[in-house]
């Protein structure tokens, strides 16, 4: 479970080594050493675990500028979980605060079925202060009121997953969810969406809200345990991490739902990730296109996911990758960071805009909808967009 007091001992084993130096992105905006992971830690131990330094509110912005992108746990020596920690120790310093801004999330996030909810929500969090003129536009028409239930492929079925629609594609970025449907069929796999999915749990779990993030993993994982399906799909790399690395640290190791979040997690895949790992059944066909790849943060719950779009759309004749020169800088986005902090949030993005601006390509593909939308928002002479909807356009659907 996410309790700060499990992680003294981890803590212990920094090193102090800075190799989070090169990959913390509030570090490089703001070269500050107070933002490297090394000294959140440290602080975290003086004011949240052993009370010897008061939990103050630099204390505070120093823990919320964290974007939890995983960069720091990825190139650290020792594999600390540092997000993990920080996310407990958020946990710790908020169980009392609640407030407004945590009520407009759950609703924001778990009354997907509602009529214009996230839209109400959005109206409010203007008026909070914690949102700004770039918060993204909304489909006119949600991705769950366009497809639920079981959609089949028109020869032999081969495979059958379910599939996990997270919020970005659901109510900004519907046309990634009706490209990764058409692409599984295409290839012989059945696509089943049950009906009743919500959030996945990271936005209120990196808030600090733990009941919040509970109650959506106890929600999906009920729908999805007892599906008898070959694989569960996500196109967004966020939504994967919180099934796959999060949602068991939510309950106690004897909680009853431990086994059926096991099962779920054991089939979990990013869609290209797991197209590239079964194989296409139908070669693509030819597609005139120049195109970078932004690697997502939260990229480390599979050894393969990173690469899967390069390996994927390198099957696309004339389809040409040009590499950014940093493929794995942070865009800023970090779901609802940009939002709540919006000048360091455009500081990390300017360094994303620079690399991307030296490119030549026609698109930027991610399979994150947050960067997509935070990129896409700057990035006017190209196309930003999901990797999945390039392989749909080379097949022409």
């Amino acid at each position: 479970m996410f309790r700060l007091e499990d992680y003294e001992n981890i803590i212990e084993k920094c090193s102090h080594c800075s190799y989070c130096q090169a990959t913390c992105p509030s570090y490089l905006a703001e070269r500050s050493e107070s933002y490297l992971a090394k000294n959140r830690l440290l602080l975290i131990k003086e004011t949240l675990m052993h009370e010897r330094m008061p939990y103050s509110k630099r204390a505070q912005e120093i823990l919320d500028l964290c974007l939890l992108c995983t960069n720091c746990s990825q190139t650290c020596s020792s594999k600390l979980p540092v997000v993990d920690i920080i996310i407990a120790a958020r946990i710790k310093a908020r169980q009392d605060s609640g407030g407004l801004k945590q009520f407009v999330m759950g609703k924001m996030l778990t009354q997907r079925g509602l009529t214009g909810a996230l839209g109400k929500a959005g109206a409010i969090v203007q008026k909070m202060g914690i949102a700004n003129k770039e918060m993204p536009r909304l489909a006119s028409k949600s991705f769950d009121k366009m497809y639920s239930g079981t959609y089949s492929p028109a020869g032999e079925v081969k495979k059958r997953v379910a599939y996990f629609v997270g919020c970005g594609t659901n109510y900004i970025f519907p046309d990634t969810g009706e490209a990764v449907v058409k692409v599984l069929n295409h290839n012989g796999i059945e696509v089943i969406i049950p009906a009743g999915q919500v959030c996945c749990g990271i936005p209120p779990l990196g808030e600090g809200d733990l009941e919040g993030a509970r109650t959506m993993v106890k929600n999906n994982i009920k729908l999805f345990a007892g599906l008898d399906v070959d694989a569960i799909v996500t196109d967004c790399t966020s939504c994967g991490m919180m099934f796959k690395e999060k949602a068991a640290k939510c309950f106690a190791d004897d909680d009853p739902l431990q086994e059926q979040i096991a099962a779920v997690t054991a089939k979990m895949w990013e869609v290209t990730d797991y197209l590239q790992n079964q194989g296409l059944e139908v070669k693509p066909g030819q597609l005139n296109i120049k195109w970078s790849y932004h690697v997502p943060c939260h990229r480390g719950w599979s050894p393969t996911v990173k690469d899967a779009p390069r390996q994927l759309l390198a099957q696309i004749p004339n389809a040409e990758l040009r590499e950014l020169d940093n493929p794995e800088l942070c865009c800023g986005g970090a779901g609802t960071y940009f939002m709540e902090h919006r000048e360091e949030a455009g500081k990390i993005r300017d360094k994303r805009l620079e690399d991307i601006n030296n490119t030549e390509a026609d698109a930027v593909l991610t399979q994150c909808p947050v960067c997509r939308f935070y990129i896409g928002f700057q990035v006017k002479d190209r196309e930003v967009t999901h990797p999945i909807k390039i392989l749909a356009r080379a097949y022409g659907l």
